[in-house]
């Protein structure tokens, strides 16, 4: 039988409880080897944790077990694949579909019957509980310890020795590479060129790192903790500790990288850039010589003509209520969609925790099989009701709240042709979500332009 084995580590475990990947495929060797089957490839995950499935060699495992060559999936254990329930269940589906078995070397699990399935699953729910449950006490123990003004963690930033109450003994040497990196950004140089020359001039060397990078030249200079403050999450605690910046540099540096930093969240030359989409294909139209192009089926439409409409239909959007909400309706709905599913999910999970209570309970009248197939059930429409889910478009803010933001707007058209082109795409991308373009064509007159959207 063909066997592959996919190993995963976090950064974290390994540096903490030392679980390295070589350890992990020095055993899951072995044990292929001692059952027979021909071990064909290796997916070494390093370095990601098991909190999603958006891990490069998952994906290539997935993709490789579809294409039907594999028969055995073999982990160390059950959550170096996944700590999820939900993604286990995606997960052996796709197993299931493709005749591949799954299998764990510390770990008895036999995935080709219904008894075995309910099994790993109840056990990935245990998993997903203790990693939900320890991270919430290490966010309660990390706030106890601030309040208690000690300082979470072992490391010390670049340039200062701290201890766990936050007494700080400044390292000369990298305090003065932090002063000159500070120095040299507010004299012009970027990242990157602050970077080179440090290596070029043998400044001392980062402490995870041979030599200095742009990006981690970047870290240092909007770290606030060089100007005496430090912040953990949300909490921020000023004048803290000695100083290596002062504030004045500290903030002069921040507001330079700010008027660097490009202001507006869709690039691009034309006020439509980002929203606009071509209506036949539904493929993004490209803005060139005054014009938008679509990527796919090349229809073009001058951007005079696109703009006109849009700001007719801006007009009537600012001047009547009622119209404005009539183009929300679909969100409303999509909304009270979500409300009636979300009650729906309440009852399945309050079903589920009964059953489960029932299986597990050694003195339950009932038939395991039985509650088996129903917590089947209802885990497919749990399953059903999440996608539906996805599929909606929510939005917390009500009509009038929405509409409040826009009616104030006076003489639109005269107000966007006087405007920047920053400043134009600034109020499109406030209030249109997406814009769609038809070409409508008539035997006796010029081709017209029709327009359609969805409003943020």
């Amino acid at each position: 039988m063909n066997c592959v084995i996919y190993v995963r580590v976090s950064t974290d475990e390994q540096a903490r409880e030392g679980f390295s990947v070589a350890g992990q495929k020095e055993r899951l060797r072995a044990f292929s080897l001692s059952q027979g089957w021909s071990l064909t490839t290796e997916y070494i995950e390093e370095g990601w944790s098991a909190k999603n499935t958006e891990r490069p060699q998952l994906k290539k495992l997935m993709k490789d077990i579809e294409k039907g060559n594999i028969d055995i999936v073999l982990v160390y254990r059950l959550d170096r694949l996944t700590r999820s329930v939900l993604d286990l269940y995606k997960l052996l589906k796709t197993f299931d579909d493709n005749d591949t078995a799954f299998k764990s070397a510390t770990e008895v699990y036999d995935t080709s019957t219904a008894m075995g399935r309910l099994f790993i699953t109840l056990v990935a729910a245990l998993a997903q509980w203790e990693s939900q449950n320890l991270s919430e006490r290490v966010k309660f123990g990390v706030s106890q310890m601030l309040d208690e003004g000690k300082r979470p963690g072992t490391t010390s930033n670049y340039g200062y020795k701290f201890d766990k109450d936050f007494n700080c003994k400044i390292i000369e040497g990298e305090a003065n590479v932090i002063k000159t990196m500070f120095k040299w950004y507010l004299e012009g140089y970027g990242y990157v060129s602050i970077a080179n020359m440090l290596n070029e001039r043998g400044y001392e060397k980062p402490k995870r790192s041979k030599e200095w990078g742009g990006e981690t030249v970047k870290k240092c200079l909007t770290n606030p903790i060089y100007a005496g403050h430090y912040k953990w999450g949300d909490r921020n605690f000023k004048n803290n500790h000695t100083a290596i910046i002062d504030e004045l540099t500290y903030q002069k540096v921040q507001l330079i990288r700010n008027e660097r930093t490009p202001k507006t969240s869709r690039l691009g030359k034309f006020a439509l850039t980002g929203i606009l989409r071509c209506g036949k294909c539904d493929h993004r139209m490209i803005g060139t010589k005054h014009r938008y192009r679509c990527d796919k089926c090349n229809s073009t439409v001058a951007e005079y003509k696109v703009i006109d409409v849009l700001l007719d239909e801006l007009e009537k959007l600012i001047s009547d209520k009622d119209y404005f909400t009539s183009r929300l309706v679909e969100i409303g709905e999509d909304q009270t969609n979500f409300d009636a599913i979300q009650i729906e999910l309440d009852k399945i999970s309050n079903q589920k925790n009964k059953l489960l209570d029932l299986y597990v309970d050694e003195n339950s009248p009932f038939d395991k099989s039985e509650l088996y197939e129903k917590i089947k059930k209802l885990n497919e429409q749990e399953q059903n009701f999440k996608i539906e889910i996805g599929e909606l478009n929510i939005d917390n803010e009500s009509p009038s709240e929405k509409y409040a933001k826009i009616k104030n707007l006076k003489d639109i058209r005269v107000q966007f042709l006087k405007a920047d082109l920053h400043l134009q795409k600034q109020l499109l991308n406030s209030i249109f979500d997406t814009v769609y373009f038809y070409k409508i064509k008539y035997k006796d007159r010029k081709n017209e332009v029709r327009l359609d959207y969805t409003l943020k």
